[in-house]
């Protein structure tokens, strides 16, 4: 059934006897009605459960993007819909689409302070275990989702050992990244919206100058809910060995 996040008249036929309904928008400014609209529909169609993902906020988040996911989640909440929030950290696929190595180089824009590092597995998993088990177990729940805490000098000493080739951290600021991207040097990543991408300098000026400090944590939510231990960087990046390599080979040349 053809569903489009931009034309709401699509959702009604498409949410036509659906149950439970995973809500993942993309890197734009545009997931605010498109949630709003879906989740009216849901409630309308008589869907049972949404599944929701969004980020590893506090609530009370300025930076847009992260203040953007906190408004849908309060419309989910207030819809009448049976919901559970799942709230992943930074996304260790990251590092294969918008911190890609270049010439054995990790840039890290977040001057030494950390962020949470989750894999994408994981959180694929935790989804699925809340799907199936619907909102009998999960109505109602928040589930952060952050394994491993790592800055950009700690990351590429992972990597270094996994990859089995010096991967030396690039150390900069927000600021300084950003006035790359000005000068043309760096690009913003091409699957986000413009607004949403200033948005991720924003998160990182906050990451940098510690709004966001309080997400500088690991959860046991992996392991509670899928009874094993979560996915940590070293086995990502063993699992993951091919990808970053091609994806650093892509980037040959562009600085």
């Amino acid at each position: 059934m053809y569903l489009d996040l931009d034309d709401a008249r699509t959702f009604p036929a498409a949410l036509d006897g659906i149950d439970r309904l995973f809500v993942m928008t993309g890197y734009t400014v545009a997931m605010t009605h498109q949630t709003k609209t879906l989740t009216d529909a849901a409630a309308d169609t008589g869907v049972g459960h949404i599944v929701h993902l969004g980020i590893f906020g506090n609530g009370r988040s300025t930076d847009p993007h992260f203040a953007w996911h906190e408004l849908v989640e309060r419309y989910i909440e207030g819809s009448g819909v049976p919901w559970t929030h799942l709230h992943p950290h930074m996304f260790m696929e990251n590092l294969i689409s918008v911190f890609t190595l270049r010439d054995d180089r990790l840039r890290w824009p977040a001057g030494d302070k950390p962020t949470g590092w989750v894999a994408g597995e994981d959180l694929a998993s935790v989804a699925a275990k809340v799907l199936t088990e619907g909102p009998a177990a999960h109505n109602g729940q928040g589930y952060w989702m952050s394994t491993d805490v790592l800055n950009g000098t700690q990351a590429a000493a992972i990597l270094t050992q996994t990859l089995g080739r010096t991967i030396t951290a690039d150390v900069i600021t927000p600021d300084e990244m950003l006035q790359a991207v000005a000068e043309g040097l760096v690009n913003t990543p091409a699957f986000m919206e413009g607004h949403y991408a200033l948005s991720t300098f924003e998160w990182l000026r906050q990451t940098h100058d510690g709004r966001m400090d309080y997400a500088a944590t690991t959860t046991s939510t992996v392991e509670d809910l899928l009874g094993r231990p979560p996915i940590h960087l070293a086995e990502w990046a063993a699992r993951n060995r091919d990808a970053l390599l091609a994806a650093e080979a892509a980037t040959a040349g562009q600085d």
